[in-house]
């Protein structure tokens, strides 16, 4: 089964597939690229955890093998300690991570196992983190754990980039007062091999100018308007650097497109996306872009404000990783992000609307919609899904919602919900019930099932599905069998249920029977603008 789909994935990707969405949706943003433009290269990875400690953990396990020679730990509960400490880790390929004040986190203690660092640098004073837990971290480590405080955030700041960096030809500043202008700024510093130094914003603290002194920079770049960075702090700053650049915009994402477009003049392979509205998740994300050279760009949980929109197009990014869970990063990121680069992607489901009986999507030049049933066997689907990302294949899955509450069911729902970008779900029913004529196992009538039989398979299918999948199922259904008749129709469109989904291309990938050249024979030659391919993930 695995080499049928591999067969016949390939040979869709010319046709260029989408979701059903993807053709139906409203119309694309305007700089949304269009689908022939697409980076057939281009992926959307996820790196979270159940919280700000996970979260670290994921990320620096992403890009960080064992072995570092240092990790560094913050505070996961206030961000001026850890802001100077990201371009630090940077400068010595090491990862950050976050501890709580009185004990340390179990992602943070399973991290720091599996990196096995040569050392930890503690980052803070005894009231951020208590020598309790410095302790705990020591024992982490063959080197111990060492600490790097000050009397105050700014004696701190300077503390971090004196361990790390003997010189620095550019140094970047920023405000101590709030965090979103440091964390970009960090994360151009980190991409510059530069450190990050904090200002209040209408002095130098004396910490910063013993720093800046002793670093002699050619260059200070100051992060922020002069809102939180005064007129009067640049101007000071021109007795420690012949040159003085100020990186602004309107607002924090403004300014972190500003930074990434001076880090990053020509372009970036990846690009980290992280919520603008804390600290923990860009933060722990700085040390881990440096390694991929990528800026770390903030956007508004559920939206890519228009000066990031604008810097992802300007920086071309293969890769995009969202730092943290759907709620600070939302579903609509991913999707935005896959639309401005890759080949394919899953759009917002329309209104539930008049009802309608689909066999091919309207309006689809070039495309094709991929659509799986998932129902009863699942081997191989958790294969099929990884390929389809691998390939960057986007597809519709219609399961069943019994199917969804099994073990590998439930792993397949996962794994979509993964990749929002690409996927999408619809529903099938609770327990595939023929419902025109009854049957099909001891959990259906075996005569025609009545209105309240019907919806409760959708609506049963519709809880379980968008539990593991985190997205309604609506208005999208699929009858068992591709049995419906008009009455069906009525009453699933009473729940919610305005579009029915057929297809035109049959795979019969289910059959044992059918080989690779066959399903090759029955969907290419075809395929024509907007064919609905039925397939299955298993048989």
């Amino acid at each position: 089964m695995q080499r049928v789909i591999r067969v016949v994935v390939s040979l869709l990707l010319a046709l260029a597939s989408v979701s059903l969405t993807g053709a139906a949706s409203p119309p694309a943003p305007a700089n949304a690229a269009p689908l022939a433009a697409g980076n057939l290269a281009f992926r959307v990875d996820r790196l979270s955890g159940a919280d700000r400690y996970a979260t670290a953990a994921a990320v620096s396990r992403a890009v960080f093998a064992p072995g570092v020679p240092v990790a560094y730990v913050a505070t996961g509960q206030g961000f001026p300690d850890g802001l100077s400490a990201g371009p630090a880790a940077a400068r010595l390929g090491a990862p950050v991570l976050f501890t709580a004040p009185t004990w340390v986190p179990a992602p943070t203690s399973t991290e720091l196992q599996r990196l096995r660092p040569g050392r930890i640098v503690v980052v803070g004073g005894t009231g951020a983190i208590s020598e309790s837990v410095r302790a705990q971290l020591a024992a982490l480590s063959a080197g111990g754990a060492s600490r790097l405080a000050g009397a105050d955030r700014y004696a701190t700041a300077a503390a971090v980039v004196h361990d790390a960096f003997a010189s620095a030809s550019v140094v970047y500043v920023a405000t101590g007062e709030a965090f979103p202008d440091a964390l970009s700024g960090g994360a151009g510093a980190a991409a510059q091999g530069a450190p990050l130094l904090l200002v209040r914003g209408s002095s130098i603290p004396g910490p910063t100018v013993t720093e800046l002194q002793r670093l002699r920079p050619s260059t200070i770049v100051v992060v922020g308007g002069t809102g939180v960075v005064s007129a009067a702090v640049e101007s000071a700053l021109h007795a420690y650097a012949p040159t003085v650049v100020r990186r602004a915009g309107l607002d924090r994402y403004a300014t972190a497109a500003s930074v990434s477009a001076y880090a990053f003049p020509d372009g970036a392979p990846a690009a980290f996306v992280a919520t603008g509205l804390n600290f923990p998740d860009a933060l722990g994300g700085i040390a881990a872009a440096a390694t991929q050279r990528a800026p770390v760009l903030l956007v508004r949980g559920t939206t890519i404000p228009a000066s990031i929109g604008g810097e992802l197009s300007r920086l071309g990014p293969d890769h995009a990783f969202l730092l943290g869970g759907e709620a600070v990063v939302g579903i609509g990121v991913a999707k935005t992000v896959q639309r401005l680069f890759g080949v394919c992607w899953s759009g917002e489901k329309p209104a539930a609307g008049s009802a309608q009986v689909l066999t091919r999507i309207p309006d689809a030049p070039n495309q094709v919609a991929l659509t799986f049933d998932m129902g009863g066997r699942l081997t191989p689907a958790l294969d099929i899904i990884g390929f389809l990302v691998e390939n960057q294949v986007c597809a519709t899955i219609f399961p069943t919602g019994a199917t969804s509450q099994t073990a590998e069911g439930a792993a397949v729902l996962a794994a979509i919900r993964a990749h929002p970008e690409l996927f999408e779900v619809g529903n099938h029913t609770v327990n595939h019930c023929h419902l025109v004529v009854g049957g099909d196992g001891s959990r259906c009538p075996s005569s025609p099932p009545s209105d309240s039989v019907i919806v409760q398979e959708l609506t049963g299918a519709e809880a379980i599905i968008s539990a593991g999948f985190g997205q309604s199922t609506k208005p999208y259904w699929r009858p068992p069998y591709g049995e419906s008749d008009a009455h069906v129709r009525a009453v699933a469109a009473s729940a919610g249920y305005t579009r029915t989904f057929m297809w035109d291309i049959d795979t019969i990938d289910w059959d044992p029977g059918t080989t690779a050249s066959q399903i090759v024979a029955r969907v290419v030659p075809n395929a024509v603008s907007g064919s609905i391919v039925l397939m299955h993930l298993g048989g």
